[in-house]
This record gives structure tokens, sequence and C-alpha cells, in this order.
């Protein structure tokens, strides 16, 4: 897995109504100071932890090297995994790529990444 990608989960409808001026800036930023992303390794188990009540999901895919704000790797207290967030507003143009998820039949995602390089 490339470490210059993270990935971000949302829905189509909740990132189309906190965009302003090309920038993403969810309620986190507001309430918690950023914006919370997954590395790859990460993205099912948040997925559905949360997002289970969901049936169809938005996966942001972020390129690190074009992000205009700051991002931290914090650590979670409860996993003991360090998890990526963004300092500020996310710049749109940082987004390479969208994929619209849907949940399987048990009602959980099933998101595998895989890397040759």
């Amino acid at each position: 897995m490339r470490d210059d990608l993270i990935f971000h989960i949302t829905t189509k409808e909740y990132l189309e109504s906190h965009k302003v001026n090309n920038k993403y800036e969810p309620e986190s930023l507001d309430t918690e100071g950023f914006i919370h992303c997954s590395s790859g390794h990460q993205v099912e188990d948040t997925a559905n932890r949360a997002f289970s009540d969901k049936e169809q999901i938005l996966l942001l895919i972020i390129d690190v090297t074009a992000l205009s704000t700051e991002i931290k790797y914090d650590l979670d207290e409860k996993t003991g995994e360090k998890y990526p967030h963004i300092y500020g507003p996310l710049n749109t143009d940082a987004i390479i790529d969208k994929f619209n998820i849907f949940a399987e039949q048990d009602g959980k995602f099933d998101i595998e990444f895989s890397s040759t390089t």
C-alpha cells in the first residue's frame, strides 16, 4: 500500500453539503479540530465501526502530498493504532478518486486493498 495515500469515509450527500469553495469542511473540524481519516489497512474496520447504520458509503482517496493543511498520525487509545488526521479543511484537489461502496447482504462493508509496489 502506498504511504502517500489516506482515506476518508463519508456519504455523497454529506460531502456535497460540506463543500465550500473547493474545500471539504466536515463538522469534526469544529468539534474535534481535524478530519478523521484511515490508512489502507484501517478502512474496512473504520467503515464497519463508524458507518454500520449505512447501506452505502463514499470512500475518498486522498493524496497526502497535495494537501494544503497539516496531517498528523494520532494514537487512538482504544485500539492502540495511529490514525491519520487532517488538521484543517481538505482541499478537494487532493482527492484523487472516490468510490461508492455498498454493504454486503450481512450489512457489513467488505473493503480490501492490495498493492504490488
